[in-house]
């Protein structure tokens, strides 16, 4: 995986439905996605495509990210097995993911992350709202798994990372997929070294008990992260490596930005 580069953005208050869109386009650039695939109004949300190309040379070497911002302030994503820019609908969709409102008043913070194939994401946060868009799409992927069957790109649910969601054009019948994350005993700092202990992977399984769908790079970590704050650094003992805790819990998320 290519180190994550970050990019931090925001918009100050007061927020608008034009003005969020634009913020998550703008932090979208930010993580390296390629100009827009499709902008359009359906009713009153604003609607931006993304492709996410892993191959353009297979059937579904390439997965479409839907992001929709209502008048509300509320921002949806949904991911797209394929997507027709002259109809503006795709198939193979995923169930759409719906966050909590935002404030009018308050500024929003964007903080875009870009490894390259492997994900890139942008953390959105308002206070106590908190939750990425974007894709990740872990680097070991199965040996069977064919992409001129299937695609292979996955949204996070939540700031957790507890579990990924995939098309429905998939080898299971089922888009959900579990992490190894948030494992309780990665709680607090190691007494003896005074540091965090990490441990290197993230490994994704099928909700259909079919065994393992993908494991990420030694790049993507999880951390005991307990008593952590979101987007602190970590560094372990004996290397140079920096991690960004992205979910500041036991087992929490982190990636390396060095």
């Amino acid at each position: 995986m290519a180190i994550a580069a970050r990019i931090d953005s925001f918009i100050a208050p007061t927020i608008t439905q034009q003005s969020l869109y634009d913020g998550i386009k703008q932090a979208f650039t930010n993580a390296g996605y390629p100009a827009p695939t499709s902008e359009f109004l359906s009713g009153t949300d604003r609607v931006v495509v993304y492709a996410v190309i892993l191959d353009n040379t297979r059937i579904y070497g390439t997965t479409f990210i839907r992001i929709r911002v209502t008048t509300g302030l509320v921002v949806a994503q949904q991911i797209f097995a394929t997507w027709n820019a002259g109809t503006n609908s795709g198939t193979g969709n995923s169930s759409e993911l719906i966050y909590t409102a935002f404030a009018s008043n308050v500024q929003i913070n964007f903080v875009a992350l870009n490894a390259a194939s492997e994900f890139r994401l942008v953390m959105l946060f308002q206070g106590s709202i908190y939750f990425p868009l974007g894709f990740i799409a872990p680097q070991n992927r199965p040996a069977w798994w064919n992409l001129d069957a299937w695609n292979y790109c996955f949204l996070p649910v939540s700031s957790t990372f507890a579990l990924l969601r995939g098309t429905t054009i998939n080898p299971y019948s089922n888009t959900e997929h579990d992490t190894n994350l948030n494992i309780g005993r990665m709680g607090i700092a190691n007494t003896i070294t005074n540091r965090r202990d990490i441990l290197q992977g993230i490994v994704t399984y099928t909700q259909v008990n079919q065994g393992i769908s993908g494991r990420s790079s030694d790049d993507l970590i999880m951390v005991a992260g307990s008593g952590t704050t979101r987007f602190d650094i970590v560094q372990v003992p004996g290397s140079t490596n920096q991690y960004l805790i992205l979910n500041p819990a036991s087992g929490g998320l982190a990636v390396r930005i060095a």
